[in-house]
C-alpha cells in the first residue's frame, strides 16, 4: 500500500468505526444548542414564573440564606448542593440537590431527582425532575439529550472516555479528510487554487454517485473551521485532566482546579459558621477591581474541603458576544479566610484559554450568530456522514459486485478518471464534525 493509499484508508476507517457515535453526537448536539429555549417551551411551569404584576414591579428575589431554609423545610431529605444567585427575568432557579443521609439506614434518602425549580421570589417548588434521567416525557426529554450527547447514557466514566476519543478521531480525520481534497501537484499561485477550487463545489449535471461524493467533500471543507473548535472543546469537556489540560501545560501553566486540588478537612462534613448570604459578601471584597460590578452567579458549599464556592460573572456573560469573563472565590467555611481564586482574571493565558472551551464550543461566544454557526456545523456532520456512507457503499458495492451478481458494468465508474484533486479518487471515505450540549448551569 502506497503512503497515500494508506492514509485514504486511514480517513475512511477512522470514519466508519466512529459513523454512529458521531451522528449521535451530532444529533443531540444540534439539539443542544438552543436546548434552553426548547426546555423552557416544552416545560414552561418548571422555567417560567409568572406573577400577577408587571415584570417591573415582580418581588424580588429572596435572600439565598432564606430561599435555602424555605427549600430544606419543605423536603427535608434534601440538602442542596448548588444554589443559584441570580437568574434572568422570569426564569425559575434551577437547584442541585442531593439525598441527606437518612439516619435510621445509615444511607441516603431514596429520591427520584437532582434539580428542583424554585420561584426565585416567594421559594415555592414548581417541579422536580432528574437531571439526564432516561425518560423521554416532556419533563426530561432535554436532560435525556443532554447526557446522551456527552456520556452516550454509559456508566461511570466510560461515556466521557468514548465521547472523548470520539472528538479525537474526529479531529484527526477531518484535518486529514481536508489534507486530502488539496492537489496532487501542489503548485503555487494561482495553478494551486485552480486545482483546487472545485474540491469546495459540487458538480453541475454529474451523475448521482460523483454528486454524493463532491457533497461529502465540499461540506467537510466548509465546516472544517467549526470541526476544528468543536472537537478541539470535545476533548476538554470529556478528557480535560487526562489529555487536554496536558497538552496546553505545553504552552502555558495550567494549575489544577481547586475543586481536585484543595485539601480534604478532617472533621469530614463539617457544618458552615455562617451563610450564603455573608460568604457572597466577603467574597466581593476579594474581587480584583476590574470585576467589582460582576454579578453573583451561584454558590455551593464544598463540605469535603469545608470552602464555600461563590462565583460572579460579567453582565450578560453567555449572552452577549465575547462575554465569557467569570471568578470563583473560595472561603474557608469557618473563618472566611480565601482559600483559592479560579477565574479569567486570575487565570494564566493556558487556563483563559481552557475557560473559551465551554462558549466556543455551545457558540455563546458570538452570541446568536455563534449559535447558529454551531447548528449549521452539527446538520453539516450529518449531512457529511450519510454522503460518506453513501460513497463507501457505492464503492464496495461495485468492487463486491461480481460476488454477488451484480452487473456494475453498467454503472459507470463512481468517480472521474482524472480526478480533480487527492481526495477526489479517494474511492469512498467518511468523516464527521460533531458538536457537544449544554446545561443550564454549567460547571465551570
Amino acid at each position: 500500500m502506497t503512503g497515500r493509499k494508506f492514509w485514504v484508508a486511514l480517513h475512511r476507517y477512522l470514519g466508519l468505526a466512529m459513523l454512529l457515535f458521531l451522528l449521535v453526537i451530532s444529533v443531540t448536539g444540534s439539539l443542544l444548542v438552543f436546548g434552553h429555549e426548547i426546555d423552557a417551551w416544552l416545560n414552561p411551569r418548571l422555567l417560567r414564573i409568572s406573577h400577577e404584576q408587571p415584570a417591573a414591579h415582580a418581588p424580588p428575589a429572596l435572600g439565598a440564606d432564606e430561599l435555602l431554609r424555605r427549600i430544606e423545610q419543605a423536603e427535608p431529605r434534601l440538602r442542596v448542593s448548588l444554589m443559584p444567585l441570580s437568574a434572568p427575568e422570569g426564569e425559575s432557579y434551577e437547584v442541585r440537590v442531593e439525598p441527606r443521609i437518612d439516619v435510621a439506614t445509615g444511607r441516603p434518602h431514596a429520591v427520584d431527582f437532582n434539580r428542583l425549580y424554585v420561584d426565585p421570589a416567594t421559594g415555592q417548588i414548581l417541579g422536580r425532575r432528574q437531571w439526564g434521567a432516561i425518560r423521554l416525557d416532556r419533563a426530561h426529554f432535554i436532560p435525556f439529550i443532554d447526557v446522551l450527547h456527552r456520556t452516550l447514557h454509559l456508566p461511570g466514566k466510560w461515556g466521557m472516555w468514548l465521547t472523548g476519543a470520539v472528538a479525537i478521531v474526529w479531529l484527526v480525520s477531518s484535518l486529514l479528510g481536508a489534507w486530502l481534497t488539496l492537489p496532487r501537484m501542489a503548485s503555487s499561485g494561482q495553478g494551486f487554487w485552480r486545482k483546487w477550487k472545485p474540491a469546495w463545489s459540487i458538480k453541475r449535471g454529474a451523475a448521482a454517485s460523483r454528486t454524493v461524493f463532491d457533497l461529502h467533500r465540499c461540506v467537510g471543507l466548509w465546516s472544517l473551521p467549526v470541526a476544528v473548535v468543536l472537537s478541539t472543546s470535545g476533548v476538554y469537556f470529556n478528557l480535560a485532566d487526562e489529555v487536554f489540560k496536558p497538552l496546553v501545560s505545553w504552552f502555558s501553566t495550567v494549575h489544577p482546579h481547586p475543586v481536585r486540588s484543595l485539601p480534604v478537612v478532617a472533621e469530614g462534613n463539617r457544618q458552615p459558621a455562617f451563610g450564603i448570604d455573608e460568604a457572597v459578601m466577603r467574597a466581593r471584597a476579594h474581587l480584583a477591581p476590574a470585576t467589582r460590578h460582576y454579578q453573583p452567579w451561584y454558590a455551593n458549599h464544598l463540605a469535603r474541603q469545608g470552602v464555600y464556592r461563590i462565583a460572579f460573572k460579567e453582565p450578560g456573560m453567555l449572552e452577549r458576544a465575547l462575554s465569557v469573563r467569570y471568578e470563583q472565590i473560595y472561603l474557608d467555611d469557618q473563618t472566611g479566610d480565601l482559600r483559592a481564586l479560579y477565574g479569567y482574571d486570575n487565570g494564566t493565558k493556558g487556563e483563559r484559554f481552557v475557560i473559551w472551551q465551554y462558549p466556543l464550543h455551545t457558540g455563546r461566544a458570538l452570541g446568536w450568530g455563534g449559535r447558529l454557526i454551531v447548528l449549521l456545523g452539527g446538520l453539516a456532520v450529518c449531512t457529511m456522514i450519510m454522503a460518506g456512507l453513501l460513497v463507501w457503499r457505492s464503492r464496495r458495492r461495485a468492487r463486491g459486485g461480481p460476488r454477488l451478481g451484480l452487473n456494475t458494468r453498467s454503472e459507470g465508474p463512481i468517480f472521474p478518471r482524472e480526478p480533480t484533486s487527492s481526495h477526489e479518487d479517494a474511492c469512498g471515505k467518511t468523516a464527521g464534525s460533531v458538536h457537544f450540549g449544554r446545561d443550564r448551569t454549567p460547571d465551570l
